[in-house]
């Protein structure tokens, strides 16, 4: 079949810039190691996935720029997404929406408007990356474009350090004592970068977030860039406009065209 490549409130705020603040002069400009008791390591992993779990769903757009071992695309899109799983892609070329992909948890519809392809059928892991050239699942890709990685139960802070910029790193672990995952929050208690390590220790994938600008009454980041080693692929994700929350009208996530543009079941 032919198919085109689309690819916590104020207060934790105050509490985290106060936490994270710069060393007076004086100190060292070494990074302090924090153990593992630290309350700081547990108020930024918990503060952070807190204010991103209240985030339910995101409209906007975007341009995503993707580069592997196939080479490099640029697309242009407009984006809504809800969690856990639901989503809808709308690819832009020349200001005509080129092809739409949208997926309900369990279904997903994909449509190209310059040769009526059609298909659809049960969402399945690699659908993002055979369509639209992630390797990402629906919920994991819904998670990382509303602020962070997707939640691993078991992990636990084992320790991190402070450095002299008020950036602060966090070790998890899991239940084995393995390292899982590391997060870097910056001074003012914002997740600026994530990496998840397989139990060989291997990177598996690291994301960085960064341009947060104001969205209603807090910050959002408008650059999410992504590297996954194993595949020797990168993407970057970044926000023109940003809405969160917003009404989804019923049947966003539904794939419904006019009649004569079906195309091929």
């Amino acid at each position: 079949m032919k198919r085109a490549t689309l690819a916590a409130g104020t207060s934790l705020a105050f509490l985290l810039a106060g936490c994270a603040s710069r060393p007076p002069p004086g100190m060292p400009s070494e990074p302090v190691p924090l153990s593992a008791s630290d309350p700081l390591l547990t108020t930024l992993v918990e503060g952070w996935a807190d204010l991103v779990e209240a985030r339910s769903s995101l409209r906007g757009g975007m341009v995503l720029k993707l580069s592997g071992p196939n080479g490099e695309q640029r697309l242009s899109q407009n984006l809504v997404l809800a969690r856990p799983a639901r989503i809808r892609m709308e690819i832009q070329s020349f200001l005509m929406t080129a092809a739409v992909l949208v997926a309900d948890e369990n279904r997903y519809d994909y449509f190209q408007s310059g040769d009526r392809y059609r298909e659809g059928g049960p969402v399945y892991p690699h659908l993002l990356w055979e369509i639209a050239g992630v390797p990402l699942t629906l919920e994991q890709a819904v998670a990382f474009l509303l602020g962070a990685p997707p939640a691993r139960p078991g992990l636990a802070p084992s320790g991190g350090e402070r450095a002299s910029d008020g950036t602060v790193r966090v070790d998890l672990h899991d239940a084995r004592g393995g390292l899982a995952r590391k997060l870097w929050f910056g001074a003012e208690g914002q997740l600026a970068r994530a990496e998840e390590w397989s139990p060989s220790g291997q990177l598996l994938w690291q994301v960085a977030y960064d341009r947060y600008r104001e969205v209603g009454e807090r910050t959002f980041a408008h650059s999410i860039e992504f590297e996954f080693p194993p595949l020797a692929s990168a993407a970057t994700a970044a926000f023109r406009s940003v809405e969160l929350n917003p009404h989804l009208p019923p049947g966003i996530f539904e794939l419904q065209l006019a009649d004569g543009e079906g195309g091929s079941p």
